[in-house]
């Protein structure tokens, strides 16, 4: 228990901490979301650095494909379900038609540009192995900075806790997600035979790759870390593609799919999509799925498997 609380204290307080820090000039604002998507690249090439100093490289990358592709499909089909149920049960009201979706081309590269900063990591730590050893523990120091800078990014994008907790769709969206992802986090584990904690604790990622990917490394290893990487670095890449077409009749599936990056980089899409009317649902569900993650990751690793 000690172990619990003293990770959800690493990780939230410097969340709340940033979430105080009201930010008026634009310059400084750039600088934060400079420094955060530097610290987040930081964090993957380190997480690639640990598990290129691991014995018997080879055999353990295609298990860490394998797993992070079942882990990913199952979850997401729960999640699908269960969401286009909450809509086919609780209809929202048709949307005014929208204009033409931008390119998501760019947000694709995006994600390919992560995937290549642990490949680099990767690389170095197997090609670097006998010269540099990294201290214990550095990756979470780094993550430590990375959650203080994205609780100023909460505060200062206009998202008050009223604004998030009080919209009835939104939060319900958010419930009915995490409950699918865990119960798909359990099936995973059944069908892989891992340990239900383990696949619970995969499942609790809902997205957020840079802070799944240092809790699982700190509590299993770099090849758990590297699982969880791939796994949420998924979601993302699919919601590019199911926000638009599922908009329109399925709302709440449409924004749910995409989890913790619902206050990020989907958003633009979601309002792209949708319009004005869905940016209050986003905000209440990201709100709720960018709490509980920190929450059930320490929570679920903690516990011996």
């Amino acid at each position: 228990m000690q172990d619990v609380i003293n990770g959800l204290l690493v990780v939230l307080v410097p969340m709340l901490l940033g979430y105080l820090l009201k930010v008026k000039n634009k310059k400084h604002l750039t600088q934060i979301n400079q420094m955060v998507m530097f610290l987040l690249y930081v964090i993957l090439f380190l997480m690639g650095y640990l598990l290129g100093q691991l014995d018997d490289l080879e055999t353990k990358l295609p298990i860490i494909g394998k797993t992070a592709a079942a882990l990913s499909a199952i979850i997401l089909t729960s999640n699908m379900i269960g969401l286009m149920i909450y809509d086919r049960f609780n209809p929202a009201p048709l949307l005014k038609p929208q204009g033409k979706i931008l390119s998501r081309w760019h947000s694709l590269v995006d994600s390919f540009k992560l995937s290549g900063t642990v490949v680099l990591g990767t690389l170095c730590g197997w090609l670097f192995n006998a010269y540099l050893v990294l201290p214990t523990g550095i990756n979470l120091y780094v993550l430590i900075a990375l959650i203080f800078f994205v609780g100023i990014q909460l505060r200062n994008n206009g998202i008050s806790l009223k604004e998030a907790l009080f919209n009835k769709r939104g939060f319900q969206t958010g419930i009915v997600f995490t409950v699918t992802s865990l119960l798909g986090g359990i099936v995973a584990a059944l069908v892989l035979t891992m340990p239900i904690t383990q696949g619970l604790a995969f499942a609790s990622g809902m997205g957020w790759y840079s802070l799944s990917s240092v809790v699982l490394t700190n509590a299993w290893g770099p090849v758990q870390g590297s699982i969880a990487f791939f796994n949420d670095l998924s979601r993302e890449i699919i919601s590019l593609f199911i926000v638009p077409l599922f908009m329109q009749h399925f709302r709440s599936t449409a924004i749910g799919i995409t989890g913790a990056t619902a206050l990020d980089c989907t958003l633009p899409i979601i309002q792209k999509s949708g319009g004005i009317d869905v940016t209050p649902i986003a905000i209440s569900f990201g709100f709720v799925t960018n709490i509980l993650p920190p929450l059930l990751l320490v929570f679920f690793s903690s516990i011996p498997v």
